[in-house]
């Protein structure tokens, strides 16, 4: 994949190639947007066009043997250093591992990349090491930042940094590329591009994990309130957020039927007549209750709260009768 597969951000890809075009890479990058907007995408992609022997116009030629191998996370000089899992941060001895590799001459690139994906996960003592690099960095290596937002990196990082700013695309832009490219219907490709917030990335990831079933399985136990909670206790705690963003959108769509919004306002717009009836069914009070209960769930769970504990008095508030008051 290049970075004509990289959609909607235009400007960031365009200074990219700039720099690579007037020779003026600088040692370190910071790619600052939300999660699932390209930032990996174009830091592979940078990778290849730094180290391609078929340039043109900043473009890699995703043909030669180098641009396969970054592809397939095989070449020997570009190194993508991650998170575990969720809830981990990025380890000392990971990070110093990457310094002293820094420092030595590539294998066979022009230039080393180093990804940090996560980078506002480092712990303080990998961050002053990273520091110490950036201050007196090596000649033949790049080293790449992936973060969702800079005010959580150290100021003295950032200020040694080129920072490239990624944006979510526009929802119906969304919409398009989904239903043009990735043969979704005008429902789903709707429903998928406001859960996503526009960023493609995280709307086709939900296409992979087939969302749709998902959802269809919620809203079956949310709707016929014959149990007491919800058995998430087996589900990992990343999948738990896309849970609660399709408990929190369901009951948005609820409030905004109630409150008489247009269907083109509906996150979930092909189940309107679910939705219909929810809205009729249930109070102001007690729908606004539970977005306030979903909301406050997300806090609890970012905070590492016990999963099973904040899932079952979430679904305790969802059981709650609301007498509808017209």
């Amino acid at each position: 994949m290049s970075f004509k597969n990289l959609k909607g951000q235009d400007s960031a890809v365009g200074y990219l190639k700039a720099s690579l075009l007037n020779n003026r890479v600088s040692h370190a990058y910071i790619f600052s947007g939300p999660d699932g907007v390209g930032k990996r995408l174009a830091a592979i992609n940078f990778a290849k066009a730094l180290n391609c022997g078929n340039v043109k116009s900043g473009e890699p030629c995703d043909q030669c043997a180098l641009c396969k191998r970054v592809d397939s996370s095989e070449h020997p000089d570009i190194f993508l250093l991650r998170r575990g899992k969720e809830g981990d941060s990025i380890k000392i001895e990971d990070v110093r591992a990457l310094i002293k590799d820094a420092y030595l001459k590539p294998f066979e690139a022009c230039k080393k990349v180093y990804i940090i994906e996560g980078a506002e996960y480092m712990k303080h003592e990998a961050a002053n090491a990273l520091l110490k690099t950036l201050e007196e960095p090596p000649a033949d290596s790049v080293i790449i930042l992936l973060a969702e937002n800079t005010k959580k990196l150290f100021h003295t990082i950032v200020s040694r940094c080129r920072v490239v700013k990624f944006f979510p695309l526009k929802l119906k832009e969304v919409e398009e590329i989904l239903t043009g490219e990735h043969s979704l219907s005008q429902a789903q490709a709707h429903t998928l591009a406001h859960l996503s917030g526009g960023r493609l990335g995280e709307a086709l990831k939900f296409k992979e994990e087939d969302i749709f079933t998902k959802r269809s399985l919620l809203i079956k136990k949310i709707v016929s309130g014959s149990r007491a909670d919800f058995d998430f206790d087996d589900i990992p705690k990343e999948d738990i957020r896309i849970y609660l963003d399709m408990i929190l959108a369901w009951y948005s769509d609820i409030l905004n039927m109630k409150a008489g919004a247009e269907d083109y306002m509906l996150v979930n717009i092909d189940e309107k007549d679910i939705i219909s009836n929810e809205a009729a069914r249930l109070s102001f009070d007690h729908i606004e209750d539970i977005i306030n209960s979903v909301i406050s769930t997300m806090i609890y769970m970012d905070r590492n709260a016990n999963q099973k504990l904040a899932m079952s008095v979430l679904g305790m508030k969802i059981r709650q009768v609301g007498v509808c008051t017209k």
